[in-house]
């Protein structure tokens, strides 16, 4: 099985490719995403391990929430190849590739993922890996860093923390455990696409962006 996966939703742009046992991954860092980027570096990796375009069996990336340019160029590239190859599409969000990679990293199974959205607001969502998948407590939010602190504070297990940027927010917060995790990365995408793919679910030819504007204020 051929399994291309991307992720552009900050300020990296990651590719992988999974050829059967084998998995390679290339990224780049960029301020200004842009789609001759993710195009030439999904070029590149195809070439490097003598693939086209046309033999991949299935597309994965990262729909959102986190850059609006990098989710819209992402979703269009995708979409693209999806529809003219008819290759089967998978999208997952930006704050369940960090909770898989904070997995990889820490061995640990529960999160709660806190993104940075602007100076006062952040991407919030809570995720356990139980019985070999990802359960989302709740849903995932929008929610100003007041709001979020509040929300840490009422938790009473242990769950441990993931945070893209220091918040200063958190500075004299210490109950958790808090790791920092600055970039999902497209490696991190293909553990939960191929989850999908065993299940045989969300396998659609299009894939509405998750921009998350939920915002809650209280």
């Amino acid at each position: 099985m051929k399994l291309l996966t991307f992720d552009m939703t900050l300020n990296l742009c990651s590719i992988a490719l999974k050829k059967d046992k084998k998995i390679d991954q290339i990224y780049q860092f960029s301020y200004k995403n842009n789609n001759k980027m993710i195009i030439c570096m999904i070029q590149k990796i195809l070439f490097k391990n003598s693939i086209l375009i046309k033999e991949i069996d299935y597309i994965a990336f990262s729909k959102g929430p986190g850059s609006f340019t990098g989710i819209r160029i992402a979703t269009s590239v995708a979409k693209g190849i999806s529809i003219g190859l008819k290759i089967p599409l998978i999208g997952i969000s930006t704050l369940k590739i960090l909770a898989e990679q904070a997995k990889r990293k820490t061995l640990k199974k529960n999160f709660i993922i806190l993104m940075y959205a602007n100076k006062k607001n952040i991407y919030w969502g809570q995720y356990l890996f139980k019985n070999e998948k990802w359960i989302l407590i709740k849903k995932e939010l929008f929610i100003s860093n007041k709001i979020a602190l509040k929300k840490l504070k009422e938790i009473k297990k242990k769950w441990n923390i993931i945070q893209n940027v220091n918040f200063s927010f958190l500075n004299n917060y210490k109950k958790k455990k808090i790791f920092n995790i600055s970039n999902p990365f497209a490696i991190d995408i293909i553990p939960l696409a191929l989850q999908i793919i065993k299940n045989n679910k969300n396998l659609k030819k299009t894939i509405i962006p998750n921009y998350l504007n939920n915002k809650i204020n209280n």
